[in-house]
């Protein structure tokens, strides 16, 4: 009796062992919280690099040993990391939404202008910006010094933009330009020459 027992012992190793050796298919599905299929997930082998992408209904398959490791991986949802013997077990696995919390945003209709904003701090320092009524000016004389400044800050303005230019910088240029085409041609007709001969 003893006997039978030890070779059934000794089979059975020698088939686990040859069944280990040996890939097989693996099937599974997976679904998020709410058990809905999660398709376009990326199922991918540790071991043999053997990736596959979950269908429509969630379901993948990829070939496995009984040893090896699966990540699933989604843009939508945390990374998640099985085992073949799991998966053996229950072919089902559930993700987990990848969320990110933000601090709540306030959005009402009364909400104030950048204008409105700006005259509160300026208020709120004590400055203000507007012609005294004592500086003896009249109201078209005001107008007329603002108008002035202005001129005289576009004006400021525009010379620093302009590029002064004199008129013997430009003949010298003129000049400069001509004695590399004179010296060009001249290259140009010793090569001339040169191939003629």
């Amino acid at each position: 009796m003893m006997k039978p027992l030890l070779l059934f012992i000794g089979v059975f190793i020698v088939l686990i062992s040859a069944a280990q050796d040996s890939e097989f298919n693996l099937q599974g599905q997976i679904v998020d919280s709410k058990l809905n299929p999660v398709s376009d997930a990326y199922i991918f082998n540790l071991r043999n690099s053997l990736k596959d992408v979950s269908r429509s209904n969630g379901v993948f398959e990829v070939k496995v040993l009984p040893i090896d490791s699966i990540i699933i991986s989604h843009i939508s949802f945390l990374r998640k990391v099985v085992t073949v013997h799991q998966l053996l077990i229950n072919p089902i696995i559930i993700l987990e939404l990848d969320t990110i919390n933000i601090r709540p945003v306030n959005v009402s209709a009364s909400q104030k202008s950048d204008y409105e904003k700006a005259m509160k701090n300026i208020q709120s320092i004590g400055f203000d910006f507007r012609p005294q009524v004592d500086d003896l000016y009249t109201k078209s004389e005001r107008m007329e010094e603002l108008l002035n400044t202005e001129n005289r800050v576009q004006k400021s303005a525009a010379s620093a933009l302009t590029y002064q230019i004199s008129p013997s910088e430009i003949i010298g240029k003129l000049v400069e330009k001509h004695k590399k085409k004179k010296e060009a041609k001249q290259f140009y007709s010793t090569k001339k020459s040169e191939l003629k001969e």
